[in-house]
């Protein structure tokens, strides 16, 4: 049994409870420098705890700490990553590392010492320095010192008041100190760490101010970007390292432009590479910043396996690269998090100008991940389609990156109170049982949302969002099935080919719905009988009567399903509907005609509930085919109309479905001797074929209507009902008892009836036939074990009690056997008459008395070689007077790999009913 991931892995308590902060994924370096900031960023071994080491934060760690160790590192380090992407928390790691002694215990650290191939960090002089919290318009205060340059305040930090002597008179005077005099003072207080973080936001503040300001001018602060690169790479073991954003957000106007270009050319000589973060380590990052370590490793690692197992049974259902060993490893290292979730908001969200990457993230699974928890969800992992959209801190998360319309959208075609999805789940049972709807709408919106009208391919792939839904042990076609129904019931999806999106603008279902309600009902109906007059099937029937009035339903003596119009449906549970009460007149009825033939007719009703939505469906069919006919007035657009055209295919379809679905409902005649006629509801279980074939076989296997039939049943019927006084029963009589009454079996026709004679025929265990009676009651044409015998129904030739035919048969016998003695005795006379030499040449002509054959027969072509040997070998001998013939069948079989031991059984029982004289089994 696979465990969700509530019980695998718990979220750190102030994600579990909500207590988080929006404004807590935001790591930043003034509050750490002044104190305030959150637990997480400002305790050294707790932010540690917390952060998951990368590769790329591992080599800025090592690089830095090998310049402090003067062995080798790079002085100039640039952080450049799109927004949110990790900067300002890369930073933090350096600032925490050199400023805290007791992290140097700490793994992460230790993993950096290590690779340096060092046993402790020297003590460092740190400088932070935050452009979005200093005012270039006035002097900071620091220790009742006035500071007004970056410059400055660098100076102070590194040393306090004996630092700050190395650049007091530049800094009260707003000019950048020249590079000599900062390699003096990182020489005498290194190895110093400079940290600049926002410095586009600072600089973009004082770009074309004229006024003389305590932060010195534009140019000023540009020549110290300059001079202080410069100085530390003179510097014997100093670094300094800025934050340089990528995101035009950050950048800002014609001021942040121009300080970036000038910042970018300053640090572009010097600088050195700084690895972004990969997207397996954006899961561990993520994990570790919401979740506790995993509890249940075994139990992580089945849910894993079953969702890679999944993929690989299944591989139509998801895309390729799921079936491969790495998808499991990413699976691993997401965990609990689906990689589907991070696959769409880096690869997708992230080209948005507002999302960041790791903050942004951090909010959106807190939410996420607080909402399931209290919601006690039990999924197997977080994915895509369990996304609680319906909650306002989940979706604000997404649609705050969007313009305001989406609000409403994702209220109405996603995961809203009232959304449509919702009440798709609602409505339909399969749907409910799993929220497929919701999930499958959530899924698609996660992926689609983000697409904008110039990509080539909008959209999200259909196996994809199956990747984004879909739990082992689930039916893939009950999510397959809710995608189609979406996509043709939401206002704001659209689709082309197999890929799918939201879109901020309402699609043609509006147009079509408004369309299908303004429809006459009587063209609805139309439709529908169109489509059931095209229907050719006939099944086991003689003939298929749609729809039709009492006159227009034959009173033959041939079986007929008559299949009641759409307006006639059933409803459960109720007898008389208006199903069964037409049912009723047309078995009554021929017209104005008593009908006759009353047991030939079988009917077929749609059901109520499902006629609706058949209903609905033909509407939407039409409206969609109207939305065509008038695409030039409705000014359609190329895609516009390759939807209507796949909405009219998809619809049609859908129709015929439900159209098929409708007819489940057969309601049969049925009768208990002489009491009255009753309808019998039946339902049909789904299966292959059109209704028509699924009510042809289900009549079959019911008996209800019989195609083939056995001799002692037949039997049965006749001495129950048919021939209690009577010594024989005439053929046409027969028939019409059959075709007319409910109360006996109902044979497709008469040749039923005449094959299942010939087959009693062929012994002398159940009836005789003759093809008249003459005036002395005697049997013209007797046949009474004749395997060859000729049937016809007519007004003279009857079906007679067995007891009567093999009376008859005695009596001719022994007529025949007195006609042979008078025979014997003149042929004793003619021999008495003959010579000697005569007789005595007749005696020499052998006279046998007994036959015995063997024949070796195939198991497959066993009923056809019987009946052939029956009427070659055994009619001859049964013609010889007083012929006694005996018959047994051996049976040989031998099976290679055993009899199972329920066919065992069920031989061993067979053969006690049928009285098998010797039966065996061996090893």
């Amino acid at each position: 049994m696979l465990k969700p991931w509530r019980e695998v892995i718990i979220p750190h308590k102030d994600v579990a409870g909500g207590k988080y902060q929006q404004a807590e994924f935001a790591a930043d370096l003034a509050q750490v420098l002044s104190g305030n900031a959150e637990k997480e960023y400002q305790d050294a071994k707790e932010f540690f705890n917390r952060t998951y080491l990368t590769e790329g934060m591992a080599l800025l760690l090592a690089s830095a700490l090998r310049r402090a160790c003067q062995i080798n590192g790079d002085p100039v380090i640039q952080l450049k990553t799109a927004f949110g992407g990790g900067k300002t928390h890369t930073m933090l790691a350096l600032y925490h590392m050199f400023n805290d002694e007791t992290v140097q215990t700490h793994e992460n650290v230790k993993k950096v010492m290590d690779f340096v191939n060092v046993d402790s960090i020297p003590k460092a002089s740190i400088a932070v320095l935050v452009g979005t919290a200093m005012d270039p318009s006035k002097p900071k205060s620091v220790d009742d010192h006035k500071i007004n340059t970056l410059w400055g305040y660098m100076a102070y930090q590194l040393g306090k008041e004996k630092a700050y002597n190395f650049i007091k008179e530049a800094d009260q005077k707003g000019v950048a100190p020249g590079a000599d005099t900062l390699v003096e003072l990182f020489n005498h207080f290194g190895p110093c760490i400079i940290l600049i973080d926002e410095l586009v936001a600072y600089a973009r503040n004082i770009y074309g101010k004229k006024e003389d300001l305590p932060s010195g001018s534009f140019d000023s602060l540009m020549t110290f970007i300059q001079n202080i690169t410069e100085a530390v790479r003179r510097s014997k073991n100093s670094t300094v390292i800025a934050s340089i954003p990528e995101s035009n957000i950050e950048i800002g106007g014609e001021g942040g432009q121009a300080s970036l270009a000038r910042i970018e050319n300053t640090f572009g000589r010097l600088e050195a590479i700084w690895k972004p973060v990969k997207a397996s380590e954006s899961f561990e990052i993520v994990r570790r910043r919401l979740f506790e370590p995993v509890k249940d490793e075994i139990a992580m690692m089945d849910v894993c396996n079953s969702f890679s197992e999944l993929y690989v049974k299944e591989n139509d259902a998801f895309p390729r690269e799921t079936k491969e060993a790495a998808y499991l490893n990413r699976i691993k290292e997401s965990y609990p998090i689906h990689p589907e979730i991070f696959d769409r908001l880096y690869s997708d969200w992230s080209t948005l100008e507002k999302f960041q990457r790791t903050r942004g993230v951090l909010r959106l699974m807190a939410a996420t991940i607080h909402q399931l928890w209290i919601n006690g969800d039990k999924s197997l992992m977080i994915m895509p389609g369990n996304m609680p959209l319906d909650t306002p801190s989940v979706r604000n998360e997404l649609t705050r990156y969007l313009s305001d319309e989406w609000n409403s959208i994702v209220d109405n075609d996603v995961d809203g109170e009232r959304s449509e999805p919702k009440s798709m789940d609602e409505t339909n049972k399969r749907f409910g049982m799993c929220s497929a709807a919701r999930r499958v709408a959530r899924a698609t919106f996660l992926g689609s949302a983000p697409s904008s009208k110039e990509q080539r391919n909008r959209g999200i792939e259909d196996v994809r969002i199956m990747l984004g839904v879909i739990q082992p042990d689930e039916k893939i076609a009950t999510f397959k099935d809710a995608l189609d129904s979406l996509s043709h019931r939401l206002t704001y999806l659209y689709y082309q080919g197999k890929r799918y999106w939201y879109d901020s603008h309402p699609n043609l279902r509006k147009t079509v719905d408004d369309r299908a309600g303004r429809l006459d009902e009587e063209e609805v109906f139309a439709e529908i009988s169109k489509r059931l007059h095209g229907l050719r099937d006939k099944g086991d029937f003689a003939g298929v009567h749609i729809s039709p009035e009492s006159e227009d339903v034959p009173d033959d003596d041939e079986a007929r399903l008559v299949i009641l119009s759409i307006k006639q449906p059933r409803t459960k549970n109720s007898h008389l509907s208006e199903a069964e009460l037409e049912a009723k007149r047309i078995l009554e009825n021929r017209g104005t005609i008593p009908r006759q033939y009353k047991n030939m007719i079988i009917f077929l009703a749609a059901d109520q509930n499902v006629v609706d939505t058949l209903e609905s469906d033909v509407r939407h069919y039409l409206a969609w085919k109207s939305v065509i006919d008038d695409q030039e007035a409705l000014n359609l657009d190329a895609h516009q109309r390759r939807q209507a055209d796949e909405s009219v295919k998809n619809m049609d379809t859908t129709a015929n479905i439900r159209l098929n679905e409708a007819y489940i409902w057969l309601l049969v005649p049925t009768q208990e001797g002489t009491k009255a006629i009753k309808i019998e509801p039946i339902r049909i279980t789904k299966g292959d074929g059109n209704f028509i074939a699924r009510a042809s076989k289900k009549v079959i296997s019911e008996e209800l209507l019989i195609t083939r039939w056995s001799p002692a049943l037949l039997k049965h019927e006749l001495d129950k009902w048919l021939w209690k006084d009577k010594e024989h029963i005439e053929m046409k009589q027969l028939w019409q008892y059959f075709a007319s009454y409910p109360y006996l079996p109902r044979l497709r026709d008469s040749s039923v009836l005449t094959e299942c004679i010939k087959e009693g025929l062929r012994s002398r265990d159940f009836f005789g036939y003759a093809s008249s009676v003459d005036n002395s009651k005697k049997y013209l044409g007797l046949e009474f074990g004749n395997p060859g015998a000729a049937v016809v129904i007519d007004s003279m030739s009857v079906l007679i009690k067995k007891e009567v035919a093999a009376e008859q048969i005695a009596d001719e016998e022994k007529k025949l056997q007195k006609q042979e003695g008078q025979v014997k005795k003149s042929s004793e006379d003619y021999k008495s008459s003959k010579t000697s030499d005569e007789i005595s040449e007749e005696s020499k002509k052998q006279v046998f008395h007994r036959f015995y054959g063997r024949v070796d027969l195939e198991a497959t072509r066993m009923s056809r070689d019987v009946g052939q040997i029956a009427e070659e070998v055994i009619q001859h001998l049964a013609t010889l007077p007083s012929a006694d013939i005996e018959l047994s069948l051996e049976i040989n079989a031998k099976a290679p790999e055993g009899i199972p031991e329920d066919k065992v059984r069920i031989l061993l029982e067979n053969c006690k009913t049928l009285k098998f004289k010797n039966n065996d089994f061996e090893e």
